[in-house]
């Protein structure tokens, strides 16, 4: 099943489209050619979509950018939740329709399964609005009948790969379908699935500023990671309104600008944002020192499958409240190559195993350790010392 765990103010989904991959294997954003059509207009200005894609009525919530759910979303998401509400733990069926005038270019067809049984199909398209945006939805239950027959069938199929605890494998096609605003696209909602990942990049908004920009998914392409937005930034006034006040998880809605969230939280010299275990292209390996997507006042720890001495159920993150002072539940801009080692403790909600307390070490601007210590508080700071199974990681 396609995991999605929520944990006090965050809340996620398992990675299933990819920039510059085609397929569905490298990790988030869109999925399928990174050219638009050949003479597809440039975008002009921002507010050209005009149709929600599910109609706000019918949403739980709108899920920000920058949501950590470990492993498959180790690292900020860089895309959108879309949820339907939920009776009896099933979630609403809803339709997905054209938010604009789009020209549809990939198709992709993901089937997981955990435990060798197979628990979920889904889809995910790839579409330009104009020359400059690219956008992307995933988790679309079934493809309309209309969009499905003019896909057609999905044979070129990459070989099975697992992220998250499950296995996947992804087929794929390339297509030019043209849709109206407000065409039908497909459904969501249902037992194994909460709604739909929405995204976009624009490549003509300034890179973001990553410490390492190479690290990011579909880096060198100008529809990259690098060039994440928000997909609500391109609706016209009153549509993206009633979008953004559907902004938030778990009945709490985020105030704090960006009301979006944002998928970049790197800061220079500092603990803060992502950590790189080795050149894995999946979020599976690595590690986020980070901020709440919902409440940015919380601080994050999210650890992927690397740390023996930090094993964690699929969705857990470890959120604090930070100190603006003292070696205690430091806020991660404060945690610098200084020498010292800063602790972490009294986390919220579930994690496992729940009775450990953090230690983190900025090694050099480029370099951290973290070891998770059996201790459900930091103790006495003259005791403070990594285990045989702390592990190191890079930007």
């Amino acid at each position: 099943m396609t995991k999605r765990r929520v944990l006090h103010l965050t809340a996620g989904r398992l990675a299933l489209v990819v920039p510059a991959c085609f397929a569905l294997a490298c990790g988030d954003s869109a999925t399928g050619p990174q050219d638009p059509p050949k003479g597809l207009a440039g975008c002009q200005g921002n507010e050209f979509l005009t149709v929600a894609p599910i109609d706000p009525a019918l949403l739980r919530e709108i899920v920000p950018l920058g949501n950590l759910s470990p492993p498959g979303h180790t690292l900020p998401t860089d895309h959108l939740y879309m949820n339907t509400p939920k009776v009896a733990g099933v979630a609403a069926v809803a339709n997905v329709v054209a938010p604009g005038s789009i020209v549809v270019t990939g198709v992709t067809k993901s089937t997981r399964t955990a435990g060798g049984t197979a628990d979920a199909t889904d889809y995910g398209i790839t579409f330009f609005p104009c020359a400059d945006v690219i956008m992307f939805f995933a988790h679309i239950v079934a493809l309309s009948a209309d969009l499905s027959a003019k896909v057609g069938a999905l044979t070129v199929c990459d070989a099975p790969y697992s992220t998250g605890g499950t296995t996947a494998v992804d087929c794929r096609k390339t297509v030019e379908i043209s849709l109206a605003a407000g065409a039908s696209i497909g459904t969501v909602g249902g037992p194994t699935n909460p709604g739909v990942d929405y995204g976009g990049n624009d490549r003509r908004v300034p890179p973001l500023a990553f410490v390492n920009p190479s690290r990011s998914y579909g880096g060198g392409s100008s529809f990259g990671q690098n060039n994440v937005v928000c997909p609500l930034d391109y609706f016209v006034p009153a549509v993206a309104n009633a979008l953004r006040a559907r902004l938030g998880g778990n009945g709490v809605t985020r105030t704090i600008p960006p009301v979006c969230g944002t998928v970049m939280q790197d800061l220079v010299n500092t603990a803060q944002g992502r950590w790189f275990f080795d050149n894995t292209t999946r979020d599976d390996a690595h590690l986020a020192l980070a901020h709440d997507n919902v409440d940015p006042r919380l601080g994050v720890i999210s650890a992927g499958t690397s740390i023996p001495s930090l094993p964690s159920l699929a969705g857990d993150v470890r959120t604090f409240t930070p100190s603006a002072s003292g070696r205690v539940n430091t806020d991660f801009p404060m945690v610098t190559a200084d020498n010292q080692i800063y602790c972490y403790q009294t986390f919220r909600g579930n994690v496992s195993p729940p009775a450990r307390h953090v230690l983190i070490q900025l090694l050099s601007p480029t370099r951290v350790r973290i070891d998770g210590i059996v201790g459900a508080t930091c103790g006495d700071p003259a005791t403070w010392a990594f285990s045989s199974e702390a592990r190191e990681f890079s930007r």
